[in-house]
């Protein structure tokens, strides 16, 4: 593929998505925000806390695999785990315990916004729509001091009875606590010891320790959902966090109650506005049995569009039946990208989407359903900017304004992006999927489905990993709906 080509591609698509986003009156984007308490763990970070155990017993509990953060042991094996494999993981803990521990043997560097739908609520709001809705049940008044100060941002406030829209540091409940989640960084390249076992870090990326206190509920306010019209007008939604749905809660409620209010709060938006497109943010999620219901009764036919990474997608495909597909994306062997490839296309179909978002290292896939309202190029043009965007939050760690975004076109294509892409163009050729000159342009033309597969910008040594996927994913869909109300304006 020319490099070159892409270059002047992804330039293109920036000042050209910049242009429609005008069209777009409106975006709600929820549930869930947290702070961030970052930590880039070193070499001697990594030495003093291993030295507070002893070896066999760190080895020992990574053969448990822990799904859960119940002491520290248990964040020992993940961060071995992690770091082994070089994979992002985020393991809850419902301990607040950990929370102090961390705080005295390890310590964080700073702390910002986190969580799905703040750090995608602060982006929106950067690339200047008329009015970005966030709503978060949760909010506490430290919480709201990490969102923007924005004259776009808004979150809705009870008052009275009756639903206003504030700034959310006008919003925010009171006496309610914050949630801390901690993020704990490592670089590639890093040295690992421990009772005679050596490996190197293979890449940047980071353990995620998601704090699920016991009054954590995923629940919209009954004011709220009575007057959701209030919010509007908003042309899409932007949905996260079902990751913190419990199987089964201290009051004698269950997942299955959290599930159907979820879906009632989609359907109530669907009917508020038939045109509203719908987005899930997927991320990992360790329980499967919520796993399994967030992906079957919450996505599959209530939302339009998903966003997910290739372990997510191994994921999802795992509860979905298709093991054997899983496997083959997680392991990443040569023709890894074919199989990430046809695992988005199964959940595509299993889930009845019209668009399933990937996001890869070097390299973006969209799998869309056949007769969508925009053009491959106009979907190809949304990937770019998105590309772009990520690369000025790699580059940055905040992006505050279009001029902050530019930063990003400044950031080279992967050369392993490329290579994947090469890689996986006899497939597509060989298979009718499309000309060698439409794959060169990024576009395939499946017997049941279209899809769009580009190379992207990627930084080396990235200020931050956390947040990049939800500036892929939500540049892409802001940038796709401006661009269907731009055709039919």
């Amino acid at each position: 593929m020319d490099v070159q080509e892409w270059e002047q591609r992804h330039t293109e698509a920036f000042y050209n998505v910049k242009e429609t986003i005008p069209y777009l009156d409106g975006m709600l984007v929820a549930y869930n925000s947290n702070i961030d308490a970052i930590k880039h763990l070193t070499e001697a970070d990594l030495s003093r806390l291993i030295g507070l155990f002893k070896d066999t017993e760190i080895i020992e509990r990574i053969e448990t695999y822990p799904r859960e953060i119940k002491d520290p042991l248990d964040f020992m094996a993940r961060l071995f785990i992690s770091m082994r494999e070089g994979k992002a993981a985020e393991i809850p803990t419902h301990n607040s315990d950990i929370h102090e521990w961390l705080k005295d043997h390890l310590g964080f560097d700073y702390a910002r916004m986190g969580g799905q739908a703040g750090i995608i609520s602060n982006l929106l709001s950067s690339l200047e729509l008329k009015k970005v809705v966030a709503y978060i049940p949760w909010l506490s008044q430290e919480q709201a001091e990490y969102f923007v100060d924005a004259d776009n941002l808004f979150h809705p406030k009870i008052e009275n009875g009756k639903v206003f829209l504030k700034h959310p540091r006008e919003a925010f409940k009171p006496n309610i606590g914050s949630k801390v989640n901690w993020i704990i960084e490592y670089s590639k390249n890093l040295e690992v010891s421990c009772d005679g076992r050596n490996f190197t870090v293979p890449r940047d990326n980071r353990l995620i320790i998601s704090s699920r206190p016991k009054w954590l509920r995923f629940d919209v306010d009954k004011e709220v959902y009575e007057q959701l019209d209030s919010i509007f007008p908003i042309d899409g939604a932007m949905l996260s966090g079902y990751q913190i749905i419990k199987e089964e809660y201290e009051d004698g409620s269950t997942y299955k109650d959290h599930v159907a209010s979820s879906v009632q709060v989609i359907e109530k938006l669907k009917s508020l506005n038939p045109e509203l497109r719908i987005h899930v943010e997927l991320t990992s999620i360790q329980n499967r049995i919520i796993r399994k219901a967030i992906l079957t009764e919450i996505i599959a036919k209530h939302v339009h569009s998903l966003g997910l990474d290739t372990v997510e997608v191994a994921n999802a495909l795992n509860v979905l039946g298709h093991e054997e597909l899983s496997y083959l994306v997680i392991m990443k062997e040569e023709y890894g990208i074919t199989s990430l490839y046809q695992g988005a296309l199964q959940l595509l179909k299993d889930l009845s989407l019209e668009r399933v978002h990937v996001h890869s290292l070097g390299f973006y896939i969209c799998i869309l359903v056949k007769g969508h309202p925009l053009t491959l190029k106009e979907h190809r043009d949304v990937l770019l900017f998105s590309s772009i965007l990520a690369a000025a939050k790699a580059v940055r760690g905040d992006i505050g304004n279009f001029m902050e975004a530019e930063v990003g076109l400044e950031v080279p294509i992967s050369n392993d992006g490329i290579e994947s892409l090469d890689d996986f163009k006899l497939y597509c050729v060989d298979r009718k999927l499309c000309t060698l000159e439409e794959f060169e342009y990024g576009y395939i033309y499946g017997p049941d489905h279209d899809a769009v597969i580009i190379p992207t910008k990627v930084v080396n040594k990235p200020k931050a990993t956390v947040g990049i996927g939800d500036a892929i994913s939500a540049g892409a869909f802001a940038a796709m709906i401006a661009k269907m109300k731009q055709k039919i304006s």
